[in-house]
């Protein structure tokens, strides 16, 4: 490589250098060797930059996949948060009840007790045969029973409502404690995710600057490589010329004499020549049939190409779907992140729950599958080869498994949030979409 290096800057003006002073054969092969090594270099590393590219993607999705978990993780966290609040609501309120339960209970027992200070056993025999008195008592008597008796009725109530109270709170905190714990280990599996999947982005970016290194040292190689055999072909060339000129000269002597000799039979015989060069010239005239005859035609043109029909242009979208692309289009540019809503960063399907919430229409809340499973249940699902601009499209292999949605523009074009290291953009419609689009707001 120092060889050819050096003689890169060799240069070359016909005529001025001897052919001692130019490449040899073993030089050009030596450049030609380093060429074929770089060249193999950089198929190695080609090959290795797509595998690590394949696998990138396939991280890629696996984290976007982990990601789609903890949103589902996450949503059903929400609703059970709410019911817990709801119940803790319930709980709160049984609680009162329970409270205003006790205070009957003993308003009443005092009560009871008050009444009881006389013993009504003995005032009824003290009154003896006196009826109405005697009746007076039995009233009395009968009242304290009942009384009794509502009063057991309102403490069981209260110790009801005391213990239905202390279940639902305890209902609300076991089912919030298992959402969390559920949403932590979905989280934790995306963290893994995303790290192995940034890993692999880091290899492949490794990969490629070497081979972009690579592609340049072989570029230099190869015009170093022309110039060395350049050079080596005009050495050749200088050799040849100076041997016919040694020839040339040692032979212009016998030439001359040669020359000489014959100049004057040269003459005789040239006076010859033209003397029997103009007979015929005159003996020989153009036919007149051969001067009518009429030109051959030329052949006629081919006929041009039929343009090819323009392809028919997607329908501008309308509604809802029109103010959502248009949403989506202002996020161009701004970094993908996990879990990220606006209005800084995106993720998939934040991007598209904002967009079409942009339009006053829900679409399940921050989760592809809950997306997907919304549109179900409205009945918006359409096949994938009537997708129009504003259908969400997904990725997976089927409901429940999606992992990844954009907005499709029509005509094969779609606007998405794509993966972690990527920005919002337009892009093809890549892969194999989910064979259902959904279609919100119609």
């Amino acid at each position: 490589m120092g060889v050819v290096a050096a003689s890169v800057g060799m240069v070359v003006a016909p005529g001025a250098a001897i052919a001692d002073d130019y490449p040899t054969w073993n030089q050009v092969e030596a450049a030609k060797h380093s060429v074929a090594a770089q060249k193999a270099l950089v198929a190695r590393i080609t090959a290795l930059v797509g595998t690590l590219q394949n696998s990138t993607e396939q991280a890629g999705v696996v984290a976007e996949q982990a990601a789609e978990r903890y949103q589902q993780a996450k949503l059903a966290l929400d609703t059970v948060t709410q019911k817990a609040a709801a119940l803790q609501a319930q709980s709160d309120a049984a609680g009162k009840v329970a409270d205003v339960s006790k205070t009957r209970a003993a308003l009443l027992a005092a009560h009871l007790v008050r009444a009881a200070g006389q013993d009504p056993t003995l005032t009824l025999l003290l009154q003896g045969a006196d009826a109405s008195a005697a009746d007076d008592l039995l009233f009395q008597l009968g009242a304290m029973s009942r009384l009794t008796e509502q009063s057991q009725q309102i403490y069981d109530r209260a110790i009801q409502d005391q213990n239905t109270a202390r279940s639902l709170q305890s209902q609300a905190a076991q089912a919030e404690a298992v959402r969390q714990q559920a949403a932590d280990s979905a989280k934790q599996a995306y963290g893994t995710a995303a790290s192995l999947a940034a890993q692999a982005q880091q290899a492949v970016q490794a990969a490629m600057q070497q081979q972009q290194t690579l592609v340049a040292q072989l570029a230099d190689v190869q015009s170093t490589s022309t110039v060395l055999a350049q050079q080596y072909l005009l050495g050749q060339q200088e050799k040849q010329r100076a041997a016919e000129a040694a020839a040339a000269a040692a032979a212009a002597t016998a030439r001359q004499q040669q020359e000489e000799a014959v100049a004057a039979a040269s003459a005789s015989a040239a006076a010859s020549a033209s003397a029997a060069a103009s007979s015929a010239s005159a003996a020989v005239s153009p036919s007149a049939s051969q001067s009518s005859l009429p030109p051959s035609p030329a052949p006629a043109p081919a006929p041009a190409p039929a343009p090819a029909p323009p392809s028919a242009p997607s329908a501008p979208p309308s509604g809802a779907a029109a103010t959502a692309i248009a949403f989506a289009r202002v996020q161009l540019g701004k970094p993908y992140e996990f879990d990220g809503a606006g209005p800084g960063t995106w993720d998939c399907s934040g991007l598209t729950m904002m967009s079409y919430a942009a339009a006053g229409v829900g679409i399940g809340g921050h989760s592809v599958n809950a997306q997907y499973d919304t549109a179900q249940s409205n009945g918006q699902l359409h096949p994938l080869s009537e997708a129009i601009a504003g259908d969400l499209l997904f990725w997976g292999s089927g409901p429940g498994s999606f992992y990844h949605v954009g907005i499709s523009l029509g005509g094969g074009m779609m606007i998405a949030a794509p993966t972690f290291g990527d920005v919002v953009k337009i892009q093809v419609v890549w892969g194999s979409p989910w064979g259902e689009v959904a279609r919100p707001g119609q």
